[in-house]
């Protein structure tokens, strides 16, 4: 059961650390304005997802017929742990770390191109009037943001 428990955290591990790797691609696929590959990134993410929570399901359920629990801080609490399995245990938490670090880092540059971006938008509105919106209601460019160059310093 040990053995089972083993290999179940191998793999929950192998998941976690393609689902950072996704992450990693996704952060440069970002920072190029690849918006082709990043559609095709979240497929592959939904993907990996979806076997990471089968994965953890599998494992939790190995866990408790073995009387160990994951703590609040990620630290495996039971009885008897045995050595193998809390060296896979803490090689799991290191992945996930590593993996939420590199989804909290996508997130702030995602909210750096959305504050770009809203600066970009408030820029081009002071400098058409105000309350012109950038498009009007048939889609087309509003009078008065014609010619702005948002590359211009």
């Amino acid at each position: 059961m040990r053995q089972s428990l083993i290999q179940s955290l191998q793999r929950e591990t192998e998941g976690v650390e393609a689902f950072g790797q996704l992450l990693a691609q996704e952060r440069d696929a970002i920072k190029r304005g690849d918006f082709t590959a990043l559609s095709e990134l979240l497929t592959r993410k939904v993907e990996v997802g979806q076997g990471l929570s089968r994965q953890v399901r599998a494992r939790e359920a190995q866990m408790q017929a073995l009387g160990l629990r994951a703590g609040a801080d990620g630290q495996l609490l039971g009885r008897e742990i045995d050595a193998g399995v809390a060296q896979a245990w803490r090689k799991l938490i290191f992945a996930a770390r590593v993996t939420r670090d590199g989804n909290a880092l996508n997130g702030a540059v995602i909210k750096a191109h959305l504050d770009f971006t809203q600066q970009a938008i408030q820029a081009l509105r002071q400098h058409s009037g105000g309350d012109v919106g950038l498009y009007g209601r048939d889609g087309k460019a509003a009078a008065g943001v014609g010619g702005v160059s948002l590359a211009a310093g």
